[in-house]
């Protein structure tokens, strides 16, 4: 005979459309900055990028910084072109077009 199965307690908070809808933009502004050639790494840290491992957990920090400065501004559109100009240190049309399109499914 097998114990009876009981449901195991949650480890981690339950996942709800706002959390999803965050995690694919921050999906998007990965992808996004991994393949801007505009965005300076090697100014937006510590110091140089040594190596791919590094150069990813840079770009998920800046997509998570951006993410909170949008966040802090209520997703506001108007906000998208300073968040990005203010963590990226330049423009990127790119990003601002992610996180435009992210504050405008929010109305």
């Amino acid at each position: 005979m097998h114990a009876p199965v009981t449901p195991h307690a949650r480890t981690h908070p339950p996942v709800t459309r706002t959390r999803r809808r965050e995690d694919r933009v921050l999906g998007e502004l990965r992808r996004v900055l991994a393949g801007a050639a505009g965005v300076p790494l090697d100014l937006l840290g510590d110091g140089p990028v040594r190596d791919r491992v590094e150069a990813a957990a840079r770009v998920d920090a800046l997509a998570r910084e951006l993410v909170e400065r949008m966040r802090g501004a209520g997703w506001d559109e108007g906000a998208a072109p300073s968040a990005v100009t203010s963590v990226l240190a330049a423009s990127v049309p790119e990003a601002e077009t992610v996180l435009l399109r992210a504050a405008r499914a929010r109305r």
